[in-house]
Order: C-alpha cells, then structure tokens, then sequence
C-alpha cells in the first residue's frame, strides 16, 4: 500500500525585500543630560530603592516588550539588558531635540514601529507611566499631555512614529542642536486630546493635552526632589566622571 502523498506546502506569498510588520510601539528614553542642578550628576545612575533609574525604566519597557533606544553616555551599558540599544546625540550635550533625533535615526535598522514613546529617565514611576501612555495612543499626531501647573510634558509623550521620522529625516544634519523637543515635535499635533478627551482640530496648535494624574509623571531636577522623593546618589559616582 502506497504512503499518502502530502499536501503542498502553500506559496510563500512574500517577496524579497517586503518590508517585515513592526512593533506596534517603541520607545526613545532620554538619559544623557549633564544634571547640572544636581551638581553634575548622571541622572540615569541615581537610584531609588536601591535601584539605578536606568534600570528601572528598562526593566519597565522589557516587561512590555516595547523596544527600546537609550541615548546617553557609555557608563548606562552595565545597566541596560543585551537588546536595548544605546546611543549618543553628536556633540554630546547638544539638547534634548538632538537627543531624540539621534534615538529616531538610532531605530532605522529596526522595523518600523507605529507609535514612539518619548520618555525621560528620570521621571519616577516608569510603569505607571507607560500603562498610562499605552492606554492612550493617539490615532494620529501626538499625545502630550500637561501637569498640574498646565505645562507640556514633552518627555511623557507618544507620537505617530511615522510622522517623527519625516520629521526627522527632513533636517538639515545638526539643524536640531540646540533645539527643544517642543520645536522638533511642532506640527505633529492633530493627536492631541483636550484635557475632556475630545480630540484638537488637525493642525491646531497649542491645544491642551490630558492632564497628568496626581503624582505622574514626577521628575528629579533638583537635590530637593531627589530628597523628596527618596531618589539617592550611589557612592560611586563621581560628578566629574561622565563615561566619554
């Protein structure tokens, strides 16, 4: 008796050079600002609980399985996971807008992600935070929302990726040195939502995002905010050390 002739395997439907579906969200995470009000301080080294900020927040993100670029000085390596990339603004310490775009062109290789969460390392409570975000994402444009004091919390923020890398991509090189985040993102906006969930007209500019619950989105700034939210300076680290 013959053996069953097996079925065909069905055509593979991809050609060469598709473009593979990518994370639905990633994530660049600011961490390499020189905390000049915390004495020269490298902020991703502070630890609360013991715990270095920088590890938080990528322990925090892998928990989502939400890839990651961190941009910041080689002392954060040790304390990031194998898969989380890490890069650097050129010239170091050239301000935030040049730090986000160096973590954008950072995730080129990579597939394509639909949103990208613009974080900072030191805002305390990175899973508070994300789900926060995560539970937010804007259809279009950009999700910023404000604290209690109503101003814009541009590294709490989720923006169409796709829309960022335009953004990006249409600089001329070392155009964003110098530069706020508030200016790079200026534009992407539709997403927006007023502070009663209701979406900002596209392209309106200005429109007030969600406001931040209570205690959200709190950062480490000053010595009195570290002080006050049990955020420490390990013994180890030397201010004048910056890892370069």
């Amino acid at each position: 008796m013959s053996e069953p002739v097996p079925e065909p395997e069905p055509p593979d439907s991809s050609a060469p050079g598709d473009e593979v579906p990518g994370p639905s969200v990633a994530a660049v995470l600011l961490a390499g600002g020189r905390g000049s009000r915390l004495g020269g301080v490298e902020k991703g080294l502070l630890t609360r609980d013991g715990v270095p900020l920088i590890t938080g927040w990528a322990e925090a993100l892998g928990r989502r399985d939400i890839p990651a670029v961190v941009v910041g000085t080689p002392r954060l390596r040790p304390h990031l996971p194998p898969g989380v990339r890490l890069t650097r603004e050129d010239p170091p310490y050239s301000g935030p807008a040049a730090a986000v775009c160096a973590g954008v062109r950072a995730l080129e290789a990579d597939p394509w992600p639909r949103h990208l969460l613009l974080l900072a390392v030191d805002t305390l409570d990175p899973d508070a935070v994300l789900d926060w975000l995560l539970a937010r994402l804007p259809d279009d444009g950009a999700l910023i929302p404000r604290d209690a004091e109503g101003r814009a919390q541009m590294l709490t923020a989720a923006v169409e990726a796709g829309a960022l890398r335009r953004r990006v991509l249409s600089l001329v090189p070392g155009e964003e040195v110098g530069r706020p985040v508030r200016w790079l993102l200026d534009g992407i906006s539709s997403g927006n939502l007023t502070p009663d969930g209701g979406a900002s007209a596209p392209g309106e500019e200005g429109a007030p995002g969600p406001r931040l619950p209570d205690g959200l989105g709190v950062d480490v700034d000053t010595a009195a905010d570290a002080l006050r939210h049990g955020v420490e300076v390990p013994p180890e680290q030397d201010p004048r050390d910056t890892g370069l």
